[in-house]
């Protein structure tokens, strides 16, 4: 069983692209992205995508939201489903700390409904608090495209 585990690991890091993305706010160190082998990436509609976000936190903060948008027609519209929660069910330990290094995974499922697009997306994680503090925000293209059959 380790070793099933051992070869997904390698598999994932091997499939990771480290993407080019522009920071709106705060230190963001590195953004990856599995699968993705383009730039920018092409997700093909029907799978998930992986985005594992480094990034150093400028407060503290019990408590995180995340929201992520995709530009459309000039208009961003808010990633479909999202659970905003960043501490439930995500490798991320609330409370942070400033100063702190935040590395996490989010899977995004890309649904079979998207439009075929190439769009702009922006993940922003705050506090979730009365703060609502930026920690890190990035914008990254991206394009939906069909599934190879």
């Amino acid at each position: 069983m380790h070793l099933v585990g051992f070869l997904f690991l390698c598999f994932t890091l091997v499939a990771a692209k480290n993407i080019n993305f522009e920071t709106c706010e705060g230190i963001v160190k590195s953004v990856d992205v599995s699968p993705c082998s383009t730039d920018p990436c092409e997700i093909p509609k029907g799978d998930s995508v992986n985005i594992t976000v480094r990034c150093i936190s400028n407060v503290n903060a019990q408590k995180l939201r995340l929201s992520v948008f995709a530009e459309i027609a000039g208009i961003e519209v808010p990633y479909p489903g999202m659970r905003r929660d960043a501490c439930k069910g995500k490798n991320l330990t609330c409370p942070i700390t400033e100063g702190q290094e935040i590395a996490f995974v989010q899977s995004f499922p890309v649904k079979k409904f998207f439009p075929t697009i190439s769009t702009v997306t922006r993940f922003n994680l705050k506090t979730n608090d009365d703060q609502d503090k930026n920690i890190c925000c990035f914008k990254a293209p991206v394009k939906v495209v069909d599934a190879v059959r």
